[in-house]
């Protein structure tokens, strides 16, 4: 009965993904009720149960770990960021989000990319730090 109920164990997306559908995960790293980590290995299993990472990435999902932010939002973070504009866009344009741009009230004036899972923001060596277009994702 616990595979029916329990969504951990629903890892196979692969009918959901091949009629088109799109899904975006966000988990805030300093979560202090559920790990990212537990995110993460959701993430990759499903994957790994939908046709692989590199299908899964390219066609259906993305994931993004949100550095500082705690429970859905929150903490010393940069926790504002539009996921629903990203996942609109790419069902409709077929354009799937590399990054998210966020920001947030704890870090005035600042912002940074999310990158998609696995890659992170890494400043580029140049330009405003406190800007998001001084970051790639790697």
């Amino acid at each position: 009965m616990d595979r029916l109920t329990n969504t951990a164990y629903w890892t196979n997306l692969s009918s959901y993904f091949g009629r088109g559908g799109k899904m975006l995960f966000y988990h805030g790293v300093s979560d202090p009720w559920f790990s990212a980590f537990d995110t993460v290995n959701y993430y990759e299993r499903m994957a790994a149960d939908s046709g692989g990472m590199e299908l899964v990435r390219e066609k259906s999902s993305r994931a993004f770990l949100v550095p500082g932010m705690g429970h859905c939002s929150s903490g010393a973070a940069l926790d504002r960021f539009d996921l629903l504009s990203a996942v609109v866009d790419w069902v409709e344009d077929g354009k799937a989000p590399d990054l998210v741009v966020a920001t947030g009230p704890a870090f005035p004036g600042r912002s940074r990319p999310l990158c998609a899972y696995p890659q992170h923001a890494h400043y580029k060596g140049q330009g405003d730090p406190e800007s998001a277009a001084s970051f790639e994702c790697k």
